[in-house]
Formats: C-alpha cells, structure tokens, sequence
C-alpha cells in the first residue's frame, strides 16, 4: 500500500513539473509575439523556436531507445 501511495506521489509531482513547463513554454510563445522591441520579439521568437526543435530531437531519440 506504501509502495501504491510512493508512486502516486511522484507522479503528482511530475505533473506539477510538467504543468510549470508547459506555463515556461507558454510564456516564452506569447513574449515572442508581444514583445513591443523588435530585436527582443525575434529573439524570443528564435528561442522559443530552437527549444521545440531541441525537444523534438530528445522525444525522437526517446522514442527510438524504447522502441
């Protein structure tokens, strides 16, 4: 029963984790079209962009290991 009420509590813990990142993520779309300095929006936007790409090739190479 322990061990039940362990895993539940991780897994809260994990979706608050994943709920912060997702807010991180949002934030950073919303500053890459709100942002009123130019060089800054593009930045943002360039960022924002790069993280995707970043992740997108840590899910793949996820994926690919416990295929």
């Amino acid at each position: 029963m322990e061990n039940l009420n362990e895993r539940k509590l991780r897994l809260l813990e994990n979706i608050g984790k994943l709920i912060k990142a997702i807010d991180d993520e949002i934030d950073w779309f919303i500053s890459s079209f709100m942002e009123m300095d130019p060089k800054r929006r593009t930045l943002a936007r360039n960022l924002f962009y790069q993280k995707q790409e970043e992740r997108a090739q840590l899910a793949k190479e996820a994926y690919e290991r416990f295929k």
